[in-house]
């Protein structure tokens, strides 16, 4: 009599851990199905600002035709596609790659999304604004860099096809291999085309950037980080008593070319 009491009392855990295990399985489809509905929302963006002419150019042409991007515009075009845009034109998308991020494309740019967080530079320059802390990709034909972190920050190819990164607040590792560097709102970096050498960082002039910045100047709204920018100008300002402002120019042969005003 135990004994078959204590057989159906097995055949009962049985069957709850059975039924246990199918509701796991269950909820863990679920979720997954939530995550992948979610990440795919996130490729979605919006085009809230075009001044001039700017295309979306999909990589292959069977997945679609050139578009004229204008305001308002919802991009949901499988990736990789290209982003361009023409002398004197620029570009603003809300959302991209992912929610509250803002990404602008300056004048004669043209850049090719690989993957979210993956982006290609044929040359031209962008700006990002992002509250999360995330990985880049940034890539040219003989460039390739890694960035982490959050923040605002421009990033703009050179005559070689390096990088000039520029970050305006928050805080990015830019990194390759075994060497990483550490920035603050003020710093830009070169990256060089020969092996993606990291040069050391330079302190620019914040409240002189955001004067002549067209990134961000050259647009219909105000960035969502923009009184973070202003705060981090402002700690500069205070912070670095110098006798010069310098404007950062271009960088030729490798060179950082620097204007300098002095003041009255």
């Amino acid at each position: 009599m135990q004994n078959s009491s204590s057989h159906k009392i097995s055949i009962f855990k049985s069957i709850v851990l059975f039924f246990f295990t199918c509701l796991l399985l269950f909820l863990g489809s679920f979720a997954f199905a939530i995550e992948k509905h979610a990440e795919s929302n996130h490729n979605s963006s919006q085009v809230s600002f075009v001044y001039g002419q700017c295309y979306l150019q999909p990589k292959e042409v069977q997945s679609g035709k050139t578009l004229e991007l204008s305001s308002g515009v919802k991009i949901t075009q499988p990736l990789p596609y290209a982003l361009v845009a023409r002398e004197n034109s620029y570009l603003e998308l809300l959302d991209f790659p992912q929610p509250n991020n803002v990404t602008r494309i300056g004048q004669s740019t043209a850049i090719e999304i690989r993957d979210r967080f993956h982006l290609y530079f044929f040359q031209g320059s962008s700006l990002i604004s992002q509250r999360e802390n995330t990985k880049w990709t940034l890539e040219t034909n003989s460039t390739l860099i890694n960035t982490f972190g959050y923040g605002t920050w421009m990033v703009e190819t050179t005559d070689q096809m390096g990088f000039k990164i520029v970050l305006l607040e928050g805080k990015l590792a830019v990194y390759q291999d075994s060497m990483t560097v550490f920035l603050n709102s003020g710093d830009l970096l070169l990256i060089s085309e020969i092996k993606g050498q990291i040069s050391q960082k330079i302190k620019i002039d914040l409240p002189l950037l955001l004067q002549t910045c067209r990134l961000l100047n050259n647009f219909k709204s105000e960035l969502r980080s923009n009184s973070r920018i202003i705060s981090a100008a402002r700690v500069q300002a205070m912070r670095l008593k110098k006798r010069f402002e310098a404007v950062v120019g271009g960088v030729k042969n490798n060179k950082l070319q620097i204007w300098a005003i002095k003041k009255n």
